[in-house]
C-alpha cells in the first residue's frame, strides 16, 4: 500500500507543470513589490550553436503598477534592463526596455484574469545564441522609485524561432 502512495504521489508530481518549468527567470514576487536592486538571474544552456530564440517576458500585474500612491501611476510602464552574457564571459549585450502596460488613455491593454493584468512582452525576436554553452539572464528592476508595487510575477523564457 505505501509503494502505491508513493508511486500516485510520483505521478501526479511529474504530471504537474507550472509557469516556472521552462522559464529561465521566474520569480513570484511577497506582496507584490519588487525591490529596484532585487536583480533577477537565471540561465539558459546552449547544446547546439548556431540556433535562435524568441526571449519573451510575461508578466502579471494588478491594479495599483506600479505604485499604491495614485501620484507615481501616471507612466504605468514596466522599466527594466536585460543583460546576457556569453558562455565563458566572451561577451555580453545589455539593454533597457520600456513598456506601456496601458494606452494613451489609461486603458490597460490586457484582459484582466483573476485579479491581474497578463503581458506577454516580445524581448527579442530570433536572438541567435552563436555558441554552445550556458548563457546568464539577469533583469534589473528600473523603476526609480522603490519598490515597484503591484506585480505578481514575472517569467522570462527562450523558444525556438518559428
Amino acid at each position: 500500500m505505501k509503494n502505491i502512495l508513493i508511486a500516485l504521489f510520483l505521478i501526479a508530481m511529474l504530471s504537474c507543470t507550472s509557469k516556472q518549468d521552462n522559464a529561465i527567470i521566474y520569480r513570484d514576487f511577497i506582496n507584490e513589490e519588487w525591490s529596484r536592486f532585487d536583480f533577477l538571474e537565471g540561465d539558459i544552456t546552449i547544446k547546439k550553436a548556431p540556433v535562435k530564440y524568441d526571449v519573451i517576458m510575461e508578466v502579471a500585474v494588478s491594479e495599483i503598477f506600479p505604485n499604491v500612491y495614485e501620484n507615481h501611476r501616471s507612466d504605468n510602464s514596466l522599466l527594466f534592463n536585460l543583460t546576457i552574457k556569453n558562455p565563458n564571459d566572451s561577451g555580453a549585450r545589455s539593454k533597457d526596455y520600456k513598456f506601456s502596460l496601458k494606452d494613451k488613455d489609461c486603458n490597460w491593454k490586457a484582459d484582466k484574469k483573476d485579479g491581474y493584468y497578463i503581458f506577454k512582452l516580445p524581448i527579442i525576436s530570433e536572438m541567435t545564441f552563436g555558441e554552445e554553452g550556458e548563457y546568464k539572464f539577469r533583469i534589473e528592476n528600473k523603476y526609480s522609485k522603490d519598490p515597484l508595487y503591484g506585480i505578481k510575477y514575472l517569467s522570462l523564457d527562450c523558444r525556438p524561432s518559428k
